[in-house]
């Protein structure tokens, strides 16, 4: 009767967890480093990590709707900041999919706001080393992603978004 009542309860338990934890599963994210060449312009307060589901081609892409993601913030002035998406996130949580605009984004101002006059992008995702146009993340169903970096070059700053200084 003992075992009965144990392989009911297993049983039990595993119908109700709806497959359980199955090996091989994993939350979607992502994991980097981001570098920093040159000197910190003086005026900076913020800095973060921001992804875009939507590429940046009008102003009106620089929305909350299309902000998938932002990461706590960036110490002020480093010069590597390793990170990661399952830890480090003031806002938003990955999903598996596409996404159009992956960069780390420097406001002067002490508050988040979601104004993108407000924000200068330092640097940008970049696939495969092409530096013409900002790459896609993708990430799959339960994937992690490592070695996504970002080179932020404050001597040659990268092409702004449509209404950025």
């Amino acid at each position: 009767m003992k075992n009965l009542l144990k392989y009911f309860l297993l049983a039990l338990v595993l119908w109700n967890c709806d497959g359980g934890i199955q090996p091989g599963m994993q939350e979607p994210g992502f994991s980097g480093t981001i570098y920093f060449i040159g000197e910190w312009p003086d005026s900076v307060k913020r800095t973060h990590i921001v992804l875009f589901e939507e590429p940046l081609l009008d102003t009106t892409d620089f929305s909350a709707g299309n902000l998938k993601y932002v990461s706590n913030e960036i110490p002020y002035g480093v010069k590597e900041y390793k990170y990661t998406t399952e830890n480090n996130s003031l806002f938003g949580v990955i999903k598996p999919g596409v996404y159009g605009y992956l960069a780390v984004a420097q406001s002067t101002l002490e508050t988040i706001s979601l104004k993108r006059e407000d924000w200068t992008i330092a640097g940008i995702y970049y696939n495969s080393g092409d530096t013409t146009k900002p790459g896609k993340l993708i990430i799959p169903e339960n994937t992690f992603l490592h070695n996504i970096d970002i080179i932020c070059d404050f001597n040659h700053p990268p092409v702004q978004p449509p209404g950025g200084k």
